[in-house]
């Protein structure tokens, strides 16, 4: 099974639980699964294991994807023709029961959400924009970091990354244009809540 324009929300998360079978997914193999140059399909799943519970409370989640994502991004920019990611982050698993708890809690809006997209726009999804896209998703990559120290702000740099993607996948140019007010939205966050006193105190 493969992430397709059709129902998209609901089809990368049921690819990655029959991934996982009855054990754990690695990133390794979602990005076997997609194929390493599906950058649609693959940062729709990595936004919304950052939004979705129970996912995205399990602590360093974000942070973890916050540099998947920032990796994928920048080799896309630059026009690597094979992504590469260090093993130790291929390695990384996420149990397939977690997967399951997510699909089951969120499963109805998933549907409401898929009802609502279709390809439109074209403009708005063309090499372009799919290029702003990923200039956009690093941005949003590296917020994550600092976002985790402010109670449920990650979520809106997950939530403008599983635009994004939802954008690409089935060639929605307003859901691409609404990824773009959500990055807005999620640096407008980081200026005025994180706390950068904390943050600077890591270096």
């Amino acid at each position: 099974m493969t992430a397709s324009p059709s129902d998209p929300l609901e089809n990368v998360l049921e690819t990655a639980i029959e991934e996982g079978g009855d054990g754990d997914v690695s990133i390794g193999d979602l990005l076997d699964m997609f194929g390493q140059r599906s950058f649609g399909p693959i940062i729709t799943l990595l936004g919304l294991l950052v939004v979705v519970p129970p996912l995205g409370g399990i602590p360093g989640l974000p942070a973890v994807v916050g540099l998947i994502i920032l990796l994928f991004s920048l080799q896309i920019l630059f026009g690597a023709s094979h992504i590469w990611m260090p093993s130790f982050i291929q390695n990384q698993s996420i149990e397939t029961e977690k997967l399951e708890q997510a699909e089951d809690r969120v499963k109805p809006w998933l549907k409401r959400a898929d009802r609502m997209i279709t390809e439109r726009l074209a403009w708005a999804t063309g090499k372009t924009a799919t290029y702003l896209a990923a200039i956009a998703v690093s941005l949003l990559a590296l917020l994550m970091i600092p976002l985790e120290l402010v109670p449920f702000a990650v979520s809106v740099p997950g939530i403008a990354i599983t635009l994004f993607g939802l954008g690409l996948v089935a060639r929605d140019g307003a859901v691409m244009l609404a990824g773009f007010a959500a990055t807005t939205a999620a640096l407008a966050i980081t200026l005025l809540f994180v706390p950068w006193d904390k943050v600077a105190a890591w270096f």
